[in-house]
């Protein structure tokens, strides 16, 4: 775009030159979406005639921000109507400029040489200040690792007398604690030895213990046996005993027994006679001699049971039963004597068979009442 504008004025130039008067002319700033065309319109002129102000190559071919110098119609038919001579002064002026822009191109692609050349050797003697940077980096290196490996050799050296150090004194203290087990082995052993022997010793002192316990249990056994044997003996004499009580109380009983019916058949015999007597003397108290009649049966009758139970022994006991009439001690409460013995046996017999006659007629048959 500098082209153009040089041209542009170089052309309005020559065209002041050739006329000899000035040409009135607009400058606009070309936007975005402008054309040669849509600013001709626009300002009432000519595609051909801002063309030629402006010296364009290709009209369709204008930039955003491009300066076009815009003729108006007073002089817009006079720029175009430039005599043909004024193309070849311009044409010469275009050739100078071209020439004038080749050599500053030229000057500028030397500069450009130059510079590169300059760039060249920079980069050359940076590439040497790199190389002994280089070089003496890895003398630095190779320094720092011959240090590195004389301190790592120093190192190791250290390590391995320490190393050897802590093997001597590790075994010092393995021979030490292995003297040291050996001793408090020998030591438990004779503890061992020691505590075995006194166990053997209470073991044979319990098992004495133990012998002389089972003495006296043997003994006390034995006693204890033979005293059993005697209250065994004494048993058997207080069996037999009781066995000769049983059987004289039995032949009592029985005596008893025979007495009371030898009296029961002598009252039995009295009473036929009194009743006789009675009823030959008085029939009117016949019924009394019959009512005395009953009484001597039942006093009879209750001898008879009292002679077979106890031989009328009123303090005779036989396991629960007790007194003359043979009773349990739970009818008697606890009251044993004599008036107590009668009464509860009165009810009883009342209670059970009506009276004492119908008590020995079940007793004669059962064997008790």
């Amino acid at each position: 775009m500098k082209l153009n504008k040089v041209l542009v004025s170089a052309a309005a130039l020559s065209g002041i030159a050739a006329a000899g008067t000035a040409a009135n002319a607009d400058t606009v700033s070309v936007k975005a979406g402008d054309t040669v065309s849509e600013l001709a319109q626009k300002f009432n002129t000519t595609v051909e005639a801002i063309q030629k102000a402006n010296n364009l190559q290709n009209v369709n071919f204008i930039t955003v921000g491009e300066q076009l110098n815009i003729p108006t119609n007073d002089n817009a038919e006079q720029q175009v109507q430039q005599p043909q001579a004024n193309a070849a002064q311009v044409q010469q002026e275009q050739a100078a400029i071209a020439q004038q822009q080749a050599a500053q191109r030229q000057a500028q692609l030397a500069a450009q040489q130059k510079a590169a050349q300059a760039q060249a050797a920079l980069q050359a003697q940076l590439a040497a200040q790199a190389a002994a940077a280089q070089k003496q980096a890895e003398e630095q290196a190779a320094q720092q690792a011959a240090t590195q490996k004389a301190q790592q050799e120093a190192a190791a050296a250290q390590a391995a007398k320490e190393q050897q150090e802590k093997a001597e004194q590790a075994a010092q203290a393995q021979a030490a604690a292995q003297k040291q087990a050996e001793e408090q082995a020998a030591a438990k052993k004779a503890q061992e030895e020691a505590q075995q022997q006194a166990a053997a010793a209470q073991a044979a002192k319990e098992q004495q213990e133990k012998a002389a316990q089972q003495a006296q249990q043997a003994a006390a056994q034995k006693q204890a046996e033979e005293a059993a044997a005697q209250k065994a003996q004494e048993a058997k004499e207080a069996a037999a005993a009781q066995a000769a009580a049983n059987a004289n109380a039995k032949a009592a009983q029985q005596r008893a027994a025979q007495q009371a019916q030898a009296q029961q058949q002598q009252q039995k015999q009295q009473v036929a006679q009194q009743n006789t007597q009675q009823q030959a003397a008085n029939n009117n108290n016949q019924q009394s001699n019959n009512n005395n009649n009953s009484n001597s049966s039942e006093t009879a009758a209750k001898a008879w049971i009292v002679a077979h139970e106890s031989g009328g022994n009123y303090s005779a006991r036989n396991g629960q039963y007790i007194g003359a009439y043979q009773l349990s001690a739970s009818y008697l409460h606890g009251d044993y004597s004599q008036a107590n013995q009668d009464r509860v046996a009165n009810q009883y017999v009342a209670s059970r068979y009506g009276n004492w006659v119908n008590a020995q007629k079940h007793w004669e048959q059962c064997g008790w009442y």
